[in-house]
């Protein structure tokens, strides 16, 4: 629900021509400039953003190298300019919905128009939902600030529900993260042509969190986050994936499995720490091996390139992750708490590990295709944990599974958000909000909130 286009782009609009002039002039040809978005816009949606060349963007435009670099600086330049591009049209579009007072009259025809007008230009699709997040940080700062302008239009709409109508007691940021996931997951497998199809269903997620403006917005409010340094209760603490120490200096006595499992684990680690420092695109082997501690020859033996120790970060605690979170979900009976409980051993491995959790969730995103379905894979298999509310409330099983895919990526999206700012240690506070993100949608809202009060009653008794 975003704000007009204007407030995240001042660019300024065509004058109109004079009357009786327009009608008779002919179309005006692309620029060198507007071919050069046009081509960055094609290639990229076609072949990626990270493997392009200005040579072949250029040649695609039909302009020489040296006419890009007139007209901008360098390749992210020119995609900063073709992202703009694309979420100015696409906004305007959404604009004149978004005039509505109550959120379902705004929601139908502003998320549709979003859906219709991905679906019929996927290429630009691509640049606003899938190329953007493997920028580097100019291109990651204007997503951030045109994400944090849709945040603020549509909490904005939410809180000025008049009275005796429904609003929608979820944080803004959670909506947003929902359909994002949704949009850029079809976007990558190329399956645009099924979007408008989910409208229906996407606006069904939305109005699961549908209560009287009269009640309040629970989730956005101070008892939905936990005091900071609240302690985790009802379970073990979260086992660290402890960094392994240097070998020692000359005869050890370890075995050779010892030695090489020491080594490539303080690669994995020092991937992770490197580019949570400097970002995957300036990571380089030789950052990664002086991190580690091991010498160059050491890293190609367990590793091929870069990418290849990246994906094994990538990979190296999500086992260790699926098994804490099914301890935690199956320690107790009840599905709501279960999911708490599968929540909090989550929240505190990712405070545990920031630079692992920084690496799955931030940087996965700029270090190509693999890392990026990888990442996918990892939070789909959140959804898992939400199979058991298809069964838990009366009318639950008739939902369509796509909630539970939404729900994951509202999830990741607060979560997300959190890692991405460097505040690891501080994401364990959104405990009940995301526990109520998670349930709400099966039991209802009212039911959520109080199963949620009912774990913070239980976490208060626990810590007196």
């Amino acid at each position: 629900m975003p704000q007009p286009a204007r407030n995240i782009r001042g660019s300024q609009r065509e004058r109109p021509a004079p009357r009786g002039v327009a009608a008779t002039r002919p179309a005006a040809q692309p620029t060198q400039r507007e071919r050069l978005i046009g081509a960055i816009v094609e290639l990229s949606g076609q072949h990626g953003y990270q493997g392009l060349s200005i040579a072949q963007i250029s040649s695609r435009a039909g302009v020489s190298s040296a006419t890009f670099y007139e007209l901008f600086e360098d390749k992210e330049a020119c995609m900063l300019a073709a992202y703009r591009d694309a979420t100015q049209r696409t906004l305007e579009r959404m604009d004149s919905a978004l005039e509505a007072g109550e959120w379902a009259s705004a929601a139908r025809p502003a998320f549709g128009e979003l859906l219709r007008s991905v679906q019929g230009d996927p290429d630009a699709g691509r640049v606003m939902f899938v190329e953007a997040l493997s920028g580097g940080p100019r291109l990651r700062e204007e997503q951030a600030l045109v994400l944090d302008l849709m945040e603020k239009s549509s909490e904005a709409l939410l809180e000025s529900a008049a009275a005796g109508t429904m609003t929608l007691d979820v944080p803004a940021r959670a909506l947003i993260g929902g359909v994002r996931y949704i949009v850029s997951r079809h976007l990558r497998t190329h399956d645009e042509d099924r979007l408008t199809r989910l409208t229906d269903a996407l606006i069904g997620w939305m109005g699961s969190y549908a209560v009287p403006v009269e009640s309040g917005r629970w989730s956005t409010g101070p008892e939905a986050l936990l005091r900071s340094g609240t302690e985790h209760g009802g379970q073990d603490p979260a086992e660290p994936v402890l960094a392994l120490p240097r070998l020692p200096r000359g005869r050890h006595g370890l075995s050779p499995g010892e030695v090489a499992r020491s080594q490539r684990t303080r690669i994995m680690l020092a991937t992770a720490q490197v580019t949570m420092e400097k970002g995957y695109p300036s990571t380089t082997v030789a950052d990664i091996v002086a991190a580690a501690g091991v010498a160059k020859d050491a890293f190609y033996r367990y590793f091929s390139d870069r990418e290849q120790a990246f994906l094994e970060a990538q990979q190296y605690p999500t086992q260790h992750i699926v098994d804490m979170m099914a301890r935690a979900y199956f320690s107790v009976d009840e599905w709501p708490e279960r999911i708490w409980r599968a929540l909090e051993a989550l929240l505190a491995l990712i405070a545990e590990h920031p630079a692992l959790s920084h690496l799955r969730m931030v940087e996965c995103y700029s270090a190509g295709a693999a890392a990026i379905r990888r990442a996918e894979d990892i939070t789909r298999s959140f959804t898992l944990f939400l199979e058991e509310g298809y069964r838990y409330g009366p009318a639950s099983g008739q939902l369509p599974r796509l909630y539970s895919q939404a729900i994951s990526g509202a999830i990741l999206e607060l979560i997300q958000r959190d890692v991405a700012a460097g505040r690891t240690t501080e994401v364990g506070r959104r405990l009940p909000q995301l526990s109520y993100v998670a349930i709400a949608p099966f039991v209802g809202p009212e039911l959520a909130r109080a199963s949620v009060r009912k774990m913070l009653a239980a976490l208060d008794e626990a810590a007196s």
